[in-house]
C-alpha cells in the first residue's frame, strides 16, 4: 500500500512545526517495516494538495476535525482516520471518512493496510491489542522539523520523544484520551531511541511528551534516571509533584534542567471540586526542591475552573510571588468533549458549552492577548454557581499581565 499521512496546520500552536507529530511517525514506523510505502503531507507550515496514494490516513484530535474534514471534501482519494475525536464520535466521523480505527490501532492499521491492497477495506476497525512496536522514525521529515531548540535556557540541537502512555489521574477538566494505567516503554527501547537520535541527528536535548515521565514508585523512578544519566543528554519534562529530595537530585545528575507539573489552581476547595488530586504544600516543596539542585519550573495553572471565587486573582499572584516558579503558563479552561466537565456539565453548575470546537483557543492564549469572548470562554455557568464568563476573561487578561511583567509566561 502507498499510505500518505496527513499532518493538518495545528493552527492552535504558536509555532505549530516545534510541536512534533510523534504518533503519526510511529504508525508510520510500523507500516514501512511491514513492507507498505509512507509519504507525508505536512500542512504546518502551509496548505498542500494531497498526492495521489492508496490511502490517505489522519490522527484526529478534536481541534482538528473541522479543518480536517475540508481536506478530505478538496481531495479526492481513500480516507481513513483514528485519534482522540474519532474514538469520541464514531458515528460522525464515518459520515466524513471512507474507513475509521478506533481503540488501539497498531494491529487495526496493519489489517487496514492489507485490506486496502486487497480492496477489502472495511468502514471500521477496532482493536484493543497493542503488541511490541519499535520507537518511531524521524527520516520521514528534513533534518529542520526534526532538531530544533527546545530550551529557553540551552541552545542545543533538541527534538521531543515519548517514552511512556497513560495518566492514572482523573481531573475533570482533562480530556486526555490516554487514561489509565501509565504504560512504560522498556529501558532498552529507551536507550536505543536516545543512540539513534544521538548517532542520526546529533541530538544534545530532549523534551518529553510523557504525562508523567519519571515512574511514581521510587525504585522504579531511581533506576530510570540512572539510565537517563548514563545517556549523556539534557532533558526536560512533566511530572506529578514530588518531594523526594533523592529523586529531585536524582534528576539533577541525569541531566534535567526543566520540570513541569500541573497545579491548575491555587485554591483548595477547586482542586477538590475538579477532582485534582495535588497538595498545594506538595508543589510548593517540589518547587523549593528544584530550585535547590538548579532546576527549573514550570508551572500549569486553568483560569475559570468550577469553585473559583472573587478572590482567585489575588490568590494566585500571592502564591507565584511566594514560591517564584521560573515559568507559568496560564491557560483558561476549554471544556472538549471526553472530559468529564464536558460530559456531565450540571455537576459542576455549568449552564452552556458551546461546541464549535474549532472556536476554541486553548493554548495560543497562554501567550497572546484573545480578544474574542467566545474563544477564550466557551462556555457558562449558571447563575450563582461560578463567575460570569466576563469575569472569567478578565481574570485572565489580568493574571497574564501579571505573568508577562514578571518574566514568567513564556
Amino acid at each position: 500500500m502507498n499510505a500518505n499521512f496527513v499532518i493538518p496546520s495545528w493552527s492552535y500552536w504558536t509555532e505549530p512545526t516545534r510541536a512534533q507529530p510523534l504518533t503519526q511517525m510511529y504508525l508510520a514506523t510500523i507500516l514501512e517495516d511491514e513492507g507498505h510505502n509512507v509519504t507525508f503531507t505536512d500542512m504546518r507550515d502551509g496548505p498542500k494538495k494531497l498526492p495521489k496514494a492508496d490511502a490517505h490516513l489522519y490522527t484526529v484530535a478534536t481541534p482538528d476535525f473541522d479543518e480536517v474534514k475540508q481536506i478530505v471534501k478538496s481531495n479526492k482519494g481513500v480516507h481513513i482516520a483514528g485519534g482522540p475525536h474519532i474514538n469520541l464520535f464514531p458515528k460522525d466521523s464515518l459520515a466524513v471518512f471512507d474507513s475509521i480505527v478506533v481503540g488501539k490501532g497498531e494491529e487495526s492499521l496493519k489489517q487496514m493496510a492489507n485490506d486496502v491492497g486487497e480492496y477489502k477495506l472495511k468502514n471500521f476497525y477496532k482493536s484493543d491489542i497493542k503488541d511490541n512496536y519499535p520507537f518511531p522514525r524521524r527520516d520521514f521529515f528534513s533534518k529542520d522539523k526534526i532538531v530544533t531548540s527546545l530550551f529557553k535556557t540551552q541552545d542545543i540541537p533538541s527534538t521531543t520523544v515519548q517514552f511512556s502512555y497513560g495518566c492514572p489521574f482523573e481531573c475533570s477538566f482533562c480530556a486526555n484520551y490516554n487514561r489509565g494505567p501509565i504504560t512504560e516503554r522498556t529501558h532498552k527501547e529507551i536507550s536505543d531511541e536516545i543512540d539513534y537520535l544521538k548517532d542520526e541527528y546529533d541530538i544534545k536535548g530532549l523534551s518529553l511528551q510523557d504525562e508523567i515521565c519519571i515512574p511514581q514508585r521510587k525504585p522504579a523512578a531511581l533506576e530510570w534516571l540512572a539510565l537517563m544519566e548514563s545517556k549523556d543528554v539534557l532533558w526536560r519534562g512533566q511530572i506529578r509533584a514530588i518531594d523526594d529530595e533523592d529523586i529531585v537530585r536524582g534528576a539533577k545528575k541525569s541531566g534535567c534542567i526543566e520540570l513541569s507539573f500541573g497545579l491548575e489552581s491555587v485554591d483548595k476547595d477547586v482542586l477538590n471540586l475538579t477532582g485534582k488530586r495535588m497538595s498545594i504544600e506538595k508543589v510548593s516543596k517540589t518547587i523549593d526542591l528544584c530550585k535547590k539542585y538548579d532546576i527549573k519550573t514550570r508551572i500549569y495553572l486553568i483560569n475559570g475552573l468550577p469553585g473559583e471565587k472573587e478572590d482567585i486573582v489575588d490568590k494566585t499572584k500571592d502564591f507565584i510571588k511566594e514560591y517564584s516558579p521560573d515559568i507559568v503558563l496560564l491557560s483558561s479552561l476549554q471544556p472538549y468533549p471526553g472530559s468529564p466537565i464536558a460530559e456531565n456539565p450540571e455537576k459542576y453548575g455549568i449552564e452552556w458549552i458551546n461546541t464549535d470546537y474549532a472556536k476554541y483557543n486553548h493554548l495560543k492564549n497562554r501567550f497572546d492577548t484573545d480578544d474574542n469572548l467566545d474563544s477564550v470562554v466557551p462556555f457558562k455557568y449558571e447563575d450563582g454557581k461560578g463567575l460570569s464568563r466576563k469575569q472569567i476573561y478578565n481574570n485572565l487578561n489580568e493574571l497574564q499581565e501579571f505573568l508577562r511583567g514578571r518574566g514568567a509566561n513564556k
